[in-house]
C-alpha cells in the first residue's frame, strides 16, 4: 500500500514538473516570436544589429539588448536605445507580459504591459499628446519622455502612478496646468517640468503639497 502511495506521489510530481517545463518552454516560445515579429518590423538597421544578434540559433535569453528572468525565463528587459532604429511597433511585443524595463527609441503599445517599472521614451522627436494608458503601468517608478515634442495637457492619471519615483517631462510643449492628483505621487524623489509651456509652474499649489517630498529639478 505503501508503495503504491510513493509511486502516486512521485507520477504526480513528475506530472507536475512537466506541465511546469511545458508552460515555461511555451512562454519563451511567446517571447521569442514577439521579438521576432519586432525585428520583422524594422525597416532600417544601420548597425545590423538585429541581424548579428537575433536569430533562432540562439536562446532569446543571450539576444543582445534583451534580459530574463533566471526561473521562468521570461524576457523582462529590453533596451535597444541608441541604435537608430526605424520601424513600426507589432502589437505582438504586447505578448512580453513579464517585461519589467523596456528603453526604446521608437513608440510601444505600453497598455499591455502592466509591469513595467522603468519606461524611457526620451530624447526622441514623439509628438501628440501623452498617452493616457501610462495610467495602466501602475508598477511605473521611472518615467522619462523628456526631450520631445509632446504637446496639449499633461495627463492627470499619471497621478495614479503611486510608486512612481522619478518623473522627466522637460523640454516639450505641454500647456495647462499641473494635474491636482499629482499631490498623490508620495513617493516621487525627482520631477522635472522645464522647458515646456505650463501656467504658473513654480505657484502650483500640488507642488507646495510635495516639495518635502521630492527634489524639483528644473
Amino acid at each position: 500500500m505503501m508503495s503504491r502511495f510513493l509511486l502516486l506521489h512521485c507520477l504526480i510530481l513528475i506530472s507536475l514538473f512537466i506541465a511546469a517545463a511545458t508552460a515555461n518552454t511555451s512562454s519563451t516560445i511567446t517571447d521569442r516570436d514577439a521579438l521576432l515579429a519586432l525585428k520583422a518590423h524594422i525597416t532600417h538597421d544601420p548597425t545590423n544589429f538585429l541581424a548579428k544578434n537575433w536569430n533562432t540559433s540562439t536562446p532569446v535569453c543571450n539576444w543582445t539588448g534583451v534580459a530574463c528572468d533566471v526561473h521562468s525565463h521570461r524576457v523582462t528587459v529590453l533596451n535597444l536605445s541608441s541604435l537608430n532604429l526605424t520601424g513600426t511597433i507589432p502589437s505582438q511585443l504586447g505578448n512580453l507580459s513579464s517585461l519589467q524595463s523596456l528603453n526604446l527609441s521608437f513608440y510601444v503599445k505600453i497598455s499591455n504591459l502592466p509591469f513595467l517599472d522603468y519606461l524611457s521614451l526620451g530624447k526622441n522627436m514623439f509628438h501628440g499628446g501623452i498617452p493616457s494608458a501610462l495610467s495602466n503601468c501602475t508598477y511605473l517608478q521611472i518615467l522619462h519622455l523628456s526631450y520631445n515634442d509632446f504637446s496639449g495637457a499633461v495627463p492627470k492619471d499619471i497621478g495614479n502612478l503611486s510608486k512612481l519615483k522619478e518623473l522627466y517631462l522637460g523640454r516639450n510643449r505641454l500647456q495647462g496646468e499641473i494635474p491636482r492628483e499629482f499631490v498623490n505621487l508620495t513617493e516621487l524623489e525627482r520631477m522635472s517640468l522645464s522647458e515646456n509651456e505650463l501656467q504658473d509652474r513654480d505657484k502650483a499649489p500640488c507642488l507646495a503639497s510635495l516639495i518635502s517630498f521630492f527634489k524639483l529639478c528644473r
